[in-house]
């Protein structure tokens, strides 16, 4: 997901792709020791109604996993702060990029309590 953070609010932007992505990987059986379909339902719909769907238009062959790149044209058409990843390399090594800030979500939450 790709974060822009004003003084007051956070707003999040995804796309189809990654709203698809993130369903897919969320409904996986590994994690249900982890999470509840249930859970996992609720979860769906309160991001859905949290955040933004944009269309990027933009276009990048930056990333060392080139299912990545569409991610680098979502933080990029969203004017994102920073873009969320969970791997621990790849898309993590571009950083910045072009600005953004390509973090892990535990990176997010402490600069979270830092404000």
């Amino acid at each position: 997901m790709t974060l822009v953070l004003n003084d007051t609010s956070i707003e999040v932007f995804a796309d189809e792709n990654l709203m698809t992505e993130i369903k897919e990987v969320a409904y996986r059986d590994k994690f249900r020791k982890f999470i509840s379909i249930e859970d996992v339902d609720i979860f769906i719909e309160v991001i859905s109604l949290r955040l933004t769907i944009i269309k990027s238009t933009s276009i990048f062959f930056d990333s060392p996993d080139p299912d990545d790149n569409y991610l680098l044209a979502l933080a990029i058409d969203a004017k994102a702060d920073y873009l969320i990843m969970g791997d621990k390399k790849g898309i993590i090594s571009l950083s910045p990029f072009q600005g953004i800030s390509i973090i892990r979500l535990h990176e997010l939450i402490d600069i979270l309590y830092k404000s």
